[in-house]
């Protein structure tokens, strides 16, 4: 795991946009770190990296799922899930000014006054 974290932070120096001085390299050099930190969330996720290594066949399905029932990795992976889907929704709630129910009943306190 620090292998991967000292090779995640080194190329997110190399490769990021705001580093880059040459505007011909900044688009490509944004995609690769984009990339970069696609790796490394999947790489730094005990579950996402195991089956990672199952689809490239460095583990058998098998192996990787020792002990675990098939309800608890379904389990868990919906749980993991829903985790990322609340994380995005609390991040644009926060950009758009809170729900659209907010927004509306704070619209509504506007006209009404």
């Amino acid at each position: 795991m620090d292998d991967i974290k000292r090779s995640y932070r080194s190329m997110a120096l190399q490769y990021h946009p705001d580093v880059c001085h040459d505007p011909s390299l900044k688009e490509e050099r944004t995609r690769m770190f984009v990339k970069v930190n696609a790796a490394y969330e999947t790489l730094s996720n005990p579950m996402l990296r195991a089956e990672y290594d199952c689809e490239l066949g460095l583990k058998s399905r098998i192996m990787s799922n020792v002990g675990v029932s098939e309800d608890e990795k379904w389990s868990r992976r919906w749980q993991e899930q829903v985790g990322g889907l609340k994380m995005r929704s609390r991040t644009r709630m926060g950009q758009k000014g809170g729900s659209w129910g907010n927004r509306m009943r704070t619209q509504n306190m506007k006209n009404q006054s």
